[in-house]
């Protein structure tokens, strides 16, 4: 890489430079990954990534309130998460474990994300309406017993029978 200058905007520079090998492993990871000084949260960096092909209307700029989305707009970037440097140490790992938990395109697109996510939704409802046929179908079979036994159509006394009993 030339310089971080790609991976890193320094929008606020009494914020803390990202070290090199940080900025390299979110580069290698993903080379349209920027990484910008939080605008509204203290100590926090904002994770954008670059437009492709179009750039922002500057009405949609100009009727942005949210201080860190204006700013990523306005450096031609979609805001993607927020980033807590907690301690003296930087840890990529973290972040790139939680860009990969949110990345639609790993898991082939947003349309097949949604699909999996309808799968899901249905296997639950058709899981829940099975519980509730189950518990239904145990409940009625307790209360015809229940019904049976209150009106002397069955009478029944289970476990063993008493010695000297007639059988």
């Amino acid at each position: 890489m030339d310089g971080f200058d790609q991976v890193y905007i320094a929008d606020n520079t009494r914020m803390e430079t990202p070290p090199g090998w940080f900025l390299q492993a979110l580069h290698d990871y993903d080379a349209d990954l920027v990484v910008l000084p939080s605008r509204m949260r203290p100590f926090a960096y904002v994770i954008a990534r670059r437009l492709r092909n179009k750039r922002w209307d500057m009405a949609a700029v100009d009727s942005t309130t949210q201080p860190d989305t204006k700013m990523c707009m306005l450096h031609g970037l979609i805001p993607v998460c927020l980033m807590f440097k907690h301690g003296p140490t930087w840890s990529a790992e973290i972040i790139l474990a939680k860009l990969r938990a949110r990345d639609l395109w790993a898991r082939g697109g947003p349309d097949k994300v949604a699909n999996l996510l309808e799968e899901q939704e249905a296997a639950e409802k058709a899981k829940i309406q099975a519980d509730i046929r189950a518990d239904m179908w145990d409940r009625s079979g307790d209360a015809w017993r229940s019904y049976q036994a209150r009106t002397g159509q069955r009478v029944s006394v289970p476990g063993p029978s008493r010695p000297g009993a007639a059988t």
